[in-house]
């Protein structure tokens, strides 16, 4: 492709090219070919729901256990509080678990099923 020298006369393609562009703002057509908005997530589930409600549930145990290491005392109610959580949360973990372990079993089951 030659280089024409500085005060040449612009060669005619080049120049139809300009003149037949419109004339908009850049911030128009940035607008203009943007990508539309991603759709709204969807609400998380209840396993999602599940799953917070065990990591909160740690946090707080968390917590408190870090609080008695150094050296926070507490009432019988606090203790029996504690060892109420403690409980419901073993339990919890262990049926989510169970249920995950369910359907661990129900995949390998599907996947070794002869069609």
């Amino acid at each position: 492709m030659p280089i024409a020298p500085v005060g040449a006369p612009v060669p005619p393609a080049a120049s139809a090219v300009a003149a037949a562009t419109p004339k908009t703002s850049f911030g128009a057509a940035l607008r203009a070919k943007a990508p539309a908005p991603p759709p709204p997530a969807k609400p998380p589930g209840p396993a999602h729901a599940t799953l917070e409600a065990l990591e909160s549930a740690r946090l707080r145990l968390d917590t408190v256990l870090a609080a008695a290491r150094r050296g926070r005392t507490f009432t019988a109610s606090e203790l029996l509080a504690l060892q109420a959580d403690a409980y419901r949360y073993s339990q919890t973990l262990e049926v989510a678990s169970k249920v995950v372990e369910q359907g661990a079993q129900s995949v390998k089951q599907a996947v070794n099923t002869q069609v």
